[in-house]
């Protein structure tokens, strides 16, 4: 299979491999934070809750590319 990726589609893939790395490294955080104050909210949650809210949109902003540019290839 001979798949089409733009440039735009290889910006997006750069940004989420960028995202998910700051996701890997909140997370992290987040595990220190609850085994040093288990019961206190870990105060960068917001944070993560945008970063999976942007990880989402890139994903489906990729997705709808990724379809647009390969539906000639999904058909054969």
């Amino acid at each position: 299979m001979n798949e089409i990726i733009t440039e735009e589609m290889n910006q997006i893939r750069m940004l989420i491999a960028n995202t998910v790395a700051q996701r890997s490294t909140l997370k992290n955080e987040m595990q220190e934070w609850y085994e040093r104050f288990p019961t206190e909210r870990f105060a960068k949650l917001d944070n993560l809750i945008f970063i999976d809210g942007m990880l989402s949109e890139l994903d489906t902003n990729y997705k709808r590319l990724w379809d647009f540019h390969n539906r000639a290839i999904q058909t054969v």
